[in-house]
């Protein structure tokens, strides 16, 4: 069987939807992409049922017609499971396959199917293999996207009961050992038999904080599991076609790392505001990017209005081409957008194409074809470069879900403590990885790990490994409180981080929005606010102390020696010039190369042996200058350049030189 494997370069492609349109119009499509440059197109994510128009009943002749027409312009395709969009036939004849609510009622919105159902997980396991079999040798398909935004489902039917019965005694081996871990004690929830054991549903008096969290770990494994029947059924009829799934862009109910394990690259969706934090854009490429450690995609990337909001901010010129060269400078080897070609039905009737509804170009389509005309002269060196990441960031799942769980303090948001520490990372001109806590630390420089209410024996003996070999961990605020359970445990606070720390958390206080405290370090004096930990050195040394309260004059923030490395504990939250001027001070003692970029703009470096792409981003809409410290060539424009440049309002630089040791 002669095979088509997908090529090494940067693919620029988009969603097209050859079921929504004229079959006469498929050729002029085809041209004009042709001319745009697209070299790849994802189809039939929500094409069910026209792929089995009635049960038992397959139809894939309109597909393999538009996929010869793609193939013979030389464009390759990437296929998707279309199981988001279950035909209306199965949710007739079988409507258990639709999520169940904590109430115990058939709640389905979209995308909420039964993760668990026997009946669901039958349908969608033949249609992929129908799918797949089919597909398996045709030589215009390279890869398969699995289902579409995939959600973590809180479905309470009674297979999900069953399977969450069995989910817990794998985890826990016993009913002693989870009635332990969860302190059934409390509120006198002991159980006797598995059989009691429930998900959280609303027919119950208590509920466990932990039975909680363990529920919303269930159903992200579910997730999971969902994903990995589908993705082995394709490999057994195709090894030889890479295989994906585009996350949603800030989705924190379903593990990435879990998820992404049998993927050969993981993809998100990416929807940017136009007036909106463009740190969350770079933050969610750094997570993805290093879920796997190596290069992922933007499978749906934003060109137009959206169709879910409030407003719809226009599409300035050049911010199209600025998102996907952002997408490109973080790591992704691949941008599709999202979509072709306007949609005119239903929910997502915005312009959000690169086609008007009346198939006519719009602005956006002009930009991609200039994206694509100048990526052409450097994407050959450019593809088999990795982002230099010198800092790592932990991104625990499960830290946010048990937050989440036990939510005891409105004020405290798990993610803008994350992004305190980013938004400072990012003004010194330094890309993290976003990783989890089990990830090998040996690469990096620096590891922060914000508010790690809970360590399991696993992390703390990565942690410690890390910082003994000469690591540097910086932990944040509300850190080492819990057992892995999401239950307090007996230890001083920080708990199992506290010989690491050489500090124990005496006492702590969480203060309304309208309090502050104050600090002093080096100096300067800075309001802290949310939660402050006050800290009783044990062999740390005093960085910061407090200015106010009763504990005026006790240690915020320490630093400790430990084996070859340095642990620093912050213990207070809530003041970015203080998380910049403090990381600052760390990268100079780890002499980490800086660079303080202007306001909104972005510096991300990919790199491989030889050479060193550099890219600034400038999201301003006024022109800035900015130092290019690496004399080199800019690639776009072929020109020499060094010291101090313009850089237009919504445009890119990008200068390779020789890489740096």
């Amino acid at each position: 069987m002669e095979v088509t494997k997908m090529k090494n370069e940067i693919y620029i492609g988009a969603g097209y939807y050859p079921d929504h349109w004229p079959r006469e119009r498929w050729p002029k499509d085809i041209a004009l992409m042709k001319e745009a440059g697209i070299k790849i197109l994802r189809l039939a994510e929500l094409s069910w049922s026209f792929l089995e128009p009635r049960e038992g009943e397959f139809d894939f002749s309109w597909l393999d017609d538009f996929i010869e027409l793609a193939h013979a312009a030389d464009i390759q395709i990437l296929l998707s499971t279309p199981i988001e969009a279950s035909p209306v036939w199965l949710r007739h004849k079988h409507p258990e396959v639709v999520r169940h609510d904590k109430f115990g009622r058939i709640h389905g919105e979209r995308g909420m199917h039964c993760h668990n159902s026997r009946v669901f997980i039958f349908y969608v396991n033949r249609i992929v293999t129908k799918m797949a079999e089919h597909y398996a040798s045709n030589p215009a398909v390279i890869g398969w996207q699995i289902d579409n935004e995939l959600r973590n489902v809180d479905c309470y039917c009674s297979d999900c009961r069953e399977a969450f019965q069995k989910w817990l005694e794998e985890r826990y081996g016993s009913l002693e050992g989870l009635n332990n871990a969860w302190g059934t004690c409390f509120w006198s929830q002991v159980y006797n038999s598995w059989e009691e054991v429930t998900p959280p549903s609303a027919d119950q008096l208590t509920i466990s904080v932990s039975q909680i969290f363990d529920f919303t770990r269930f159903g992200s494994d579910s997730t999971v599991n969902h994903l990995n029947r589908q993705v082995d059924i394709i490999k057994s009829f195709a090894p030889h076609h890479a295989v994906t799934h585009n996350m949603l862009g800030w989705y924190p109910n379903l593990n990435a790392y879990d998820l992404s394990k049998k993927l050969d690259f993981i993809g998100w969706d990416s929807y940017p505001n136009v007036d909106g934090d463009n740190h969350i854009e770079c933050f969610l490429h750094d997570h993805y990017r290093a879920a796997k450690h190596k290069a992922h995609w933007v499978l749906e990337q934003k060109n137009g209005y959206f169709n879910y909001s409030d407003y719809n901010l226009a599409i300035e010129p050049g911010l199209v081409r600025l998102w996907t060269y952002q997408d490109i400078a973080r790591g992704a080897n691949g941008v599709l957008f999202y979509r072709w070609r306007s949609n005119k039905y239903s929910g997502e009737q915005n312009p959000n194409g690169l086609l008007r509804h009346d198939g006519s170009p719009r602005r956006p389509y002009y930009e991609v074809k200039q994206l694509t005309e100048e990526l052409s002269r450097f994407e050959t060196e450019l593809v088999d470069t990795t982002v230099e990441a010198p800092v790592a960031i932990i991104y625990s799942y499960d830290q946010m879900w048990a937050f989440e769980a036990h939510k005891q303090y409105k004020n405290f948001e798990h993610r803008e403590h994350l992004l305190t520490y980013y938004r400072a990372l990012t003004k010194l001109g330094l890309t993290a990885d976003l990783i989890d806590p089990t990830t090998d630390l040996s690469k990096y420089k620096l590891v922060i790990a914000p508010s790690m209410a809970m360590v399991s024996d696993e992390i703390y003996e990565n942690f410690n490994r890390y910082v003994e070999n000469g690591g540097c961990l910086i932990i944040g605020a509300r850190s080492g409180m819990k057992t892995w359970s999401n239950t307090t445990h007996e230890l001083p606070w920080p708990g199992l981080l506290a010989e690491m720390a050489g500090t124990i958390v005496d006492e702590f206080e969480v203060l309304p929005d309208i309090y502050a405290n104050e600090i002093t370090y080096k100096g300067k004096e800075y309001p802290v606010k949310v939660w402050l930990d006050m800290l009783d050195n044990q062999t740390a040394e005093t960085l910061a102390v407090y200015t106010q309260k009763f504990y005026a004059g006790r240690t915020a923030i320490s630093k400790n020696s430990h084996g070859a490395g340095l642990v620093y504990y912050v213990g207070v939250m809530g003041n970015n010039e203080l998380a910049y001027d403090f990381l600052a001070d760390v990268a100079e003692e780890l002499k980490l190369t800086v660079t303080n970029v202007p306001k909104e703009v972005y510096l991300t470096r990919r790199v491989n042996e030889q050479d060193c792409f550099t890219f600034y981003m400038n999201v301003n809409r006024e022109p800035v200058t900015v130092a290019v410290n690496e004399a080199g060539t800019d690639v776009i424009t072929e020109q020499p350049v060094s010291g101090e440049v313009v850089i237009n309002g919504l445009d890119v630089l990008i200068v390779k030189s020789p890489r740096r040791n």
